[in-house]
């Protein structure tokens, strides 16, 4: 899979814009402030049909604009696709595949495959377990369609049990119980399922990130899915036993929207003892690991996003990056172009001021 062609009119810094891609590696390079990540930020839109740095799309037009438009053509294992994207000022933004409506955000998901890394993931080991259940959600809708049907209902679920949570709480009293022990066996009975979805995932990713990060850092890495529960009548129990202690507390105490993941690095948690560079490379181990799962699952390699990345990471680091990715499509941003391309064939795109020089 690899991307031919971006347009972007209205977009972010962009009045109006082509850029063309090489199968390989394409490199966005400019100073700070100049609009590459807003490349990354569009192409990703296409893969999930939102942005990974704003919840407020009309940030992405134009200042003084009233609408965004954004389409691009890329070629998979099968054909050349097309997706276009409309955001508006006023009204629900537009989203067509090979000129047709779609209707569903899931309609979108799994049509073009990325993996994207960027500064702020160093917070999937850094900070809460919020992040890293965020980091399985976006890896497993990608890879396994039903598993985004799946998160969608246990979600809407969860809303509505707190809801009557919170209404049993504000009124006093116990009138509606019976309706809670409805949505407690809805709850475990999807909550299992993404649990086992999870665990599985995070098996094969830690088997495989396993593996990328020795070679590149000599050190052991170790990631584990945690959860308290194997069985849906565990979960069930324990939902129901806890029910005084969500009473006061308002919310859902229980269930896969409370797991976490663990990252241990030589046998010590990443969070607490990781220097920035081991916990940077990490993440880079286990993002490379995510685009080798979803070429396993899906037939399709992912076009892998890298936004300045190259910075961070030692020569040998960086050296390892390069020599992984030769015949896949990259598209990486960075001030300048490293000693580590040099001689290579890297499809160089300078940009300044939302504008390709």
């Amino acid at each position: 899979m690899y991307i031919k062609r971006l347009r972007l009119k209205n977009f972010r810094n962009y009045k109006e814009q082509t850029i063309y891609f090489s199968p390989k590696t394409n490199i966005l390079c400019g100073d700070n402030a100049q609009g590459k990540t807003n490349v990354l930020e569009a192409i990703y839109m296409f893969a999930f049909g939102k942005s990974f740095r704003t919840q407020q799309e009309r940030e992405t037009i134009f200042l003084g604009q009233h609408y965004t438009k954004i389409d691009i053509l890329y070629d998979d294992s099968r054909r050349e696709n097309s997706i276009e994207i409309i955001i508006l000022k006023d009204r629900k933004k537009q989203i067509k595949i090979n000129g047709v409506n779609i209707t569903k955000l899931s309609e979108l998901l799994s049509k073009l495959s990325v993996v994207l890394f960027f500064p702020d993931e160093l917070g999937l080991i850094k900070e809460g377990p919020f992040v890293r259940r965020r980091f399985l959600d976006v890896a497993l809708s990608g890879a396994r369609p039903r598993y985004y049907h799946l998160l969608g209902k246990y979600n809407k679920i969860l809303d509505q049990r707190n809801n009557l949570i919170k209404k049993m709480r504000s009124l006093g009293e116990n009138p509606i119980g019976d309706t809670l022990s409805v949505w407690n066996e809805s709850l475990a009975s999807y909550g299992i399922e993404l649990c086992r979805y999870r665990t599985d995932y995070v098996n094969k990713l830690c088997a495989v990130a396993k593996k990328i990060h020795l070679e590149a850092t000599g050190e052991d890495l170790l990631v584990s899915y945690k959860t308290k529960f194997k069985t849906k009548e565990e979960m069930l129990e324990k939902i129901e036993s806890s029910f005084t202690r969500e009473l006061e507390q308002g919310c859902s105490l229980y269930g896969p929207h409370r797991d976490d993941i663990d990252i241990i690095i030589n046998g010590k948690d990443a969070k607490s003892f990781a220097s920035q560079g081991q916990q940077r490379s990490a993440i880079l181990s286990l993002k490379l690991a995510q685009a080798e799962i979803l070429y396993e699952e899906t037939g399709e390699y992912p076009i892998l996003l890298l936004d300045d990345i190259l910075s961070e990471l030692d020569f040998k680091r960086r050296s390892f990056l390069v020599k992984k990715i030769p015949d896949k499509q990259v598209i990486i941003t960075c001030a300048g172009i490293d000693e580590v391309f040099e001689g290579s064939n890297a499809n160089i795109i300078n940009v300044k001021d939302g504008h390709i020089i």
